[in-house]
């Protein structure tokens, strides 16, 4: 009998560490489970908030987001890399930079108003006049959630705000 019951202990011992080890990977799964709701969550939620940007204005704000592809979206990725210097964020353990996402924001009323102001300023009949354009790159700040929303439906808030 001794050496049935040790047999049956042993037995015991490796189904419950069997049963353990699956209940952590069970867990493990939920785990993942859980972010990934999350990051579909949050990405259903921007979309359907940039949607309703358009559906809002009558399609008079677009966003579009750009694919390698696209010659606007290339220049954009060869533009913030040739204005990332290494040097800078070596403190920060930042070692490269990766692009992931170029969205170009159509605001006809931002357009207009931007035109006449430039008209104001430069002599748009002159043909060479937009090679002195310069892109203005602007992300997400923590600290302030959905203001690239806020200035794409509005423009830049003014220095005082």
């Amino acid at each position: 009998g001794g050496d049935e019951e040790k047999q049956l202990r042993s037995k015991l011992d490796m189904l419950a560490s069997a049963a353990t080890s699956k209940m952590s990977e069970i867990s493990g799964a939920e785990s993942m489970l859980d972010e990934m709701k999350e990051q579909v969550c949050s990405i259903s939620d921007y979309n359907t908030s940039r949607l309703i940007v358009e559906l809002e204005t009558g399609g008079n704000i677009r966003l579009e987001d750009g694919k390698p592809t696209d010659v606007w979206y290339s220049s954009c990725v060869d533009l913030v890399n040739s204005r990332f210097f290494q040097n800078d964020f070596t403190a920060y353990g930042i070692a490269d930079l990766r692009v992931v996402r170029v969205t170009r924001i159509h605001n006809r009323f931002l357009r207009n108003r931007f035109e006449e102001r430039l008209e104001s300023l430069v002599d748009t009949s002159e043909p060479g006049y937009k090679r002195s354009l310069e892109y203005l790159f602007y992300g997400d700040d923590p600290r302030l959630p959905g203001e690239t929303l806020r200035v794409a439906e509005e423009g830049f808030r003014s220095a005082s705000e």
